[in-house]
């Protein structure tokens, strides 16, 4: 059977969370790529009625697949997954974008990647968001923190001094 080729991810950080970008390939003579499966991962609540810690933002996924999105199985297991046109080795390498709140990890959850017709899924350690922590207190873009500090310190009025203090030198020169 042929293999799957370049499946890693790259995180970075960002403003909105943690950007996860997979890259993915199958080489030559392959039945073709059907459904990625990001887990398991295991939260309160049985289906339907789990408890998700968050909503996920797909960025990327090639055309005729649909964003990522949570599924629950009857074991319990919660699973983020990509699904839907088949990716062949012609179709060279291609990348799956999910952007999340929650830091990466390199522990508990695997990436799972079906092929059509296949009973069973290869499996893949990779770095995805880790959802048995909490998630970040100061995320970039809630963070207010520094404002606060900066309006309980010393208000505003330094800041107008200063500004009085330089129209007024910027009228004596002119």
């Amino acid at each position: 059977m042929a293999a799957i080729t370049a499946p890693y991810v790259e995180t970075q950080q960002v403003v909105t969370g943690f950007i996860y970008q997979l890259h993915i390939a199958e080489e030559e003579n392959g039945t073709g790529i059907t459904r990625l499966d990001i887990g398991p991962y295991f939260f309160p609540g049985a289906p339907p009625r789990v408890k998700y810690p968050e909503a996920v933002t797909n960025e990327m996924c090639p055309p005729g697949w649909q964003g990522i999105r949570w599924v629950s199985d009857a074991g319990g297991a919660s699973w983020l997954r990509w699904e839907g046109g088949r990716l062949r080795a012609e179709d060279g390498e291609q990348i799956f974008q999910l952007t999340s709140n929650y830091p990466p990890s390199n522990t508990g959850a695997q990436l799972y990647v079906w092929r059509q017709g296949a009973k069973s899924a290869d499996r893949f350690t990779l770095s995805a968001p880790d959802y048995s922590q909490p998630p970040p207190k100061n995320n970039p873009r809630h963070d207010v923190k520094g404002q606060k500090s900066f309006a309980q310190a010393t208000g505003c009025a330094p800041l107008l001094a200063l500004g009085a203090l330089i129209l007024a030198a910027a009228r004596h020169w002119l």
